[in-house]
């Protein structure tokens, strides 16, 4: 009798959405996950002691899910624990193959679970998908450009993704939002618990990198919806903008990516990754000690360190080249 074709157990998907006075967004946002055309196996749904009607609708919601055989886990907490340590307490409780991360104030493309999972199909290397988002105001109206439009995304950095190098693209910056973001559970083996230090999006991009493969979908697969209680700064800069902040204390932002990437350099150690990976943050952590000591020095003092600086290539692997040079020539402190 000739035996049956294996047939390999279809991907478990979990959501994680966390919430916090969400009343205004959340009942949209959580219908558009029941209207995908690939539906979560499981939603873990953790409230940070909203003060307003987010619990009543998550109720609702959970038992409207549930009818549609979908397991969902409701967790309210009765004491602000914050954003990040939220979202790293609600992961733990994700059970999925792939998970995926939720807002509360965004609205999913229906076809956005089975895009997402369609790049894990097939590839064990790919550890995180993200993809472009549709900006839309507090309306849901088009405001005429996307996320990787306002992120300023380069074919460089895509190019470089493309090529199995993605760790030194989001080592230098995140281009990940965490509503546009899913991920194989393995991650969260080196990821947890996330740390305070770090936004929960970039940390888990960061590492995913560091870990495995990360694909960059260009379609748009959710509205990003920017609104007075959630303003993150994505329409594009203009020149007069972008000259003003060459003269602004950066002091504080480079001490405080120096504190991160001690936090990172440790949780890399712990994960043995590529000892590669650890060199390169490495030298991002010298780069940004040798930026730190310029701010307390007249400018013309600065500009032999700057030259030096400029001449290993660091302003441009870890900053934005001549852009950053000049920030640390021109900023106060």
């Amino acid at each position: 009798m000739a035996s049956l074709p294996y047939r390999a157990p279809a991907i478990k998907i979990s959501v994680v959405a966390c919430t916090y006075n969400g009343e205004a967004y959340i009942a949209e946002q959580l219908s558009t996950i029941l209207a995908q055309s690939r539906i979560p196996d499981e939603i873990v749904i953790s409230d940070d002691a909203s003060g307003d009607g987010t619990w009543g609708l998550l109720e609702s919601f959970a038992a409207n899910a549930r009818t549609r055989g979908i397991d969902v886990s409701l967790v309210r907490r009765h004491e602000r624990l914050g954003y990040v340590r939220n979202f790293s307490e609600a992961l733990t409780l994700a059970n999925g193959d792939v998970i995926f991360l939720c807002d509360q104030d965004d609205a999913w493309h229906p076809d956005k679970v089975d895009t997402m999972l369609a790049a894990f199909e097939g590839e064990p290397e790919t550890m995180f998908v993200h993809s472009d988002a549709r900006l839309v105001d507090a309306h849901g109206s088009d405001l005429g450009n996307g996320l990787f439009e306002a992120l300023e995304v380069t074919e460089s950095e895509r190019s470089s993704v493309a090529g199995g190098k993605s760790f030194s693209v989001y080592l230098r910056r995140n281009l990940a939002t965490g509503a546009a973001s899913a991920f194989r559970r393995e991650l969260l083996d080196v990821a947890l618990p996330l740390p305070t230090a770090w936004v929960h999006d970039a940390w888990l991009a960061t590492l995913a990198a560091a870990t495995g493969q990360i694909v960059i979908l260009d379609d748009p697969l959710i509205d990003y919806r920017q609104h007075a209680a959630n303003q993150i700064g994505m329409s594009p800069r203009r020149t007069g903008q972008r000259l003003a902040d060459m003269f602004r204390s950066s002091g504080r932002l480079i001490h405080d990516d120096v504190v991160r990437l001690d936090i990172l350099m440790e949780r890399l150690r712990q994960a043995r990754v590529s000892t590669e990976h650890i060199r390169l943050a490495g030298s991002m952590r010298d780069h940004l000690q040798v930026r730190l000591s310029l701010g307390d020095r007249p400018r013309w003092c600065r500009l032999p360190t700057i030259a030096r600086e400029w001449s290993t290539g660091r302003y441009t692997r870890f900053g934005t080249g001549i852009r950053s040079a000049l920030r640390d020539l021109l900023r106060v402190g």
